[in-house]
């Protein structure tokens, strides 16, 4: 019986050796060491740039990184090593190559010259394509910038420098050079698929943007089968957000910390409706009349607009939220309120 439980125990050790390694392999020591070790291996350096207390930069050591199918591709490619920012070498480090948020993955070239940054963690079968951009030189984040600064970005180039600069967290960048490019299309051209992500990167603040109501109004034709659930859910989104901040008194007519056009959006965001396809039309014209008598602190036209609100089974998924604006904006409607509990249970 003893030798079989050594036996068992000897297995599972085995196990677990076999599966450490099966990981990408990072190199310790410096990182001019581990540069070193590039230039003779004659391959990119691949940094994996962490904290002990960031949560991401865990879960993508040890477990998008540790396995087979990694480490197939990362030791095919890169000598990798890692570094943490908040101490040792690391803190200058994170310094010179601007590193602001973890886990950033930095690849350089043998000579040292940095080519290629993606900020954030993936899945693999998402991760491995935002690095092998950096394999190649026309790809590269570094590459793409330089050609950004000097205003040499074609057409052509400007899809791939967005999906880039996202990558690498350049936020105020891509909503520049959506915009750019959206101007240099003709209408024809912006339908077309390969500028997709174009609109695939609007967010809030673009809301009184040329592209937004652009792609609202031909959703549609820009999306085709292809992109179609992905689509509706991006305007609903923008809208949503809009509206959930104005009907739960974060934006008023006094205050408005995320204005990006408009003091009052609901006309706006009413024009917008009617110009779209959307299939909650109804339900989204009806909150934006609740979400007007929110912005006029009008307690009146909240109930009334409120119970409108609340005939949509739509509803149900913003319940919290309609909830606590009710509360908010008609604290003395008690039996309303329970009313409008009732009607979402």
């Amino acid at each position: 019986m003893k030798n079989v439980l050594t036996l068992l125990v000897f297995l599972g050790m085995s196990l677990v050796g076999a599966n450490a390694q099966d990981g990408v392999k990072f190199r310790e020591g410096s990182f001019q060491e581990a540069l070193e070790v590039a230039r003779e291996q004659k391959k990119m350096l691949f940094v994996d740039v962490y904290t002990s207390w960031c949560g991401p930069c865990r879960w993508m050591s040890e477990e998008v990184l540790q396995t087979s199918e990694a480490a197939a591709f990362f030791d095919k490619h890169f000598v990798c090593f890692k570094i943490d920012a908040e101490k040792g070498e690391g803190v200058a480090f994170a310094e010179k190559y601007d590193v602001r948020a973890y886990p950033t993955f930095l690849m350089f070239q043998p000579d040292g010259t940095l080519q290629h940054k993606v900020v954030g963690a993936d899945t693999l079968h998402l991760f491995i394509p935002r690095v092998e951009c950096g394999l190649h030189k026309k790809t590269s984040w570094s590459y793409l910038a330089e050609r950004y600064r000097q205003g040499k970005l074609t057409k052509k180039e400007m899809p791939q420098a967005l999906r880039v600069f996202k990558d690498a967290h350049l936020d105020e960048e891509v909503r520049v050079l959506a915009d750019s490019l959206f101007t240099l299309l003709t209408d024809k051209e912006r339908l077309d698929s390969q500028y997709w992500n174009m609109y695939a990167l609007l967010e809030y603040s673009d809301l009184f943007s040329d592209r937004f109501r652009f792609f609202v109004t031909h959703r549609a034709a820009i999306a085709q089968q292809k992109y179609d659930t992905e689509s509706v859910n991006l305007i609903y989104t923008i809208l949503m957000d809009h509206l959930l901040n104005n009907t739960t008194g974060r934006i008023t007519r006094e205050h408005n910390p995320w204005n990006c056009g408009e003091e009052n959006e609901m006309p706006y965001l009413k024009e917008l409706l009617e110009l779209s396809d959307l299939p909650e039309k109804a339900f989204f014209e009806a909150w934006i009349k609740l979400a007007e008598a929110c912005y006029n602190l009008d307690a009146e036209g909240v109930q009334r607009e409120m119970f409108e609100v609340a005939n949509f089974p739509e509803s149900k998924k913003y319940q919290q939220s309609f909830l606590y604006a009710f509360e908010h904006f008609c604290p003395d409607a008690k039996k309303e309120l329970e009313y409008l509990k009732n009607q979402w249970k």
